[in-house]
């Protein structure tokens, strides 16, 4: 098991790598009956292949009915989130880091990308020196780059996870203030 909340488990490990995410209904009746979280994970993944985006690549979706749950099987994305490097990296390399994150960032939202669940632990470096998107049910593609108020609004998704940013010193309360 990877993540787990009170209601059980969220993320699990299989024995050939893969993963399991299960979504559980929040509500009785929810927009969930209608739009199940793990066919959105699905959608969005293949919304990003279009736009070159590298992502989890889905290999079937389930449901689960007592307790309901949408679930979504996937291979997950081969790297190191940011937030890992970022905790390993010093001085430079933060900067380097930090740069190609932002142009990453307005690659997505010039894209039509607007990922509500943008921090530092969503966003992996792979192998071949790319980012890429993990965790992508919380997502909107449009075909037309995002609006100003719409990237403004996304970066303050990724900014309000102080921790992340304390590691490289940038304090965020006084961006804000």
């Amino acid at each position: 098991m990877l993540e787990e909340d009170r209601f059980g488990p969220k993320v699990l490990r299989l024995a050939d790598g893969t993963f399991l995410k299960l979504f559980r209904r929040k509500s009785w009746f929810s927009k969930t009956l209608l739009f199940p979280p793990a066919k959105r994970f699905a959608d969005n993944a293949v919304a990003l292949q279009q736009r070159k985006i590298p992502c989890p690549k889905v290999i079937s979706l389930y449901r689960m009915r007592t307790p309901y749950r949408s679930v979504v099987h996937y291979e997950p994305l081969a790297g190191d989130t940011l937030r890992d490097l970022l905790s390993q990296y010093t001085g430079h390399q933060h900067l380097e880091l930090l740069a190609k994150l932002a142009t990453f960032i307005t690659t997505l939202h010039d894209k039509g990308v607007y990922f509500r669940s943008l921090h530092l632990g969503n966003i992996i470096l792979t192998p071949d020196k790319k980012f890429g998107l993990i965790d992508i049910s919380d997502m909107r593609c449009f075909n037309r780059p995002l609006s100003r108020r719409m990237r403004a609004r996304n970066y303050q998704h990724l900014l309000r996870y102080e921790q992340d940013w304390s590691t490289v010193g940038f304090d965020v309360k006084r961006l804000f203030s």
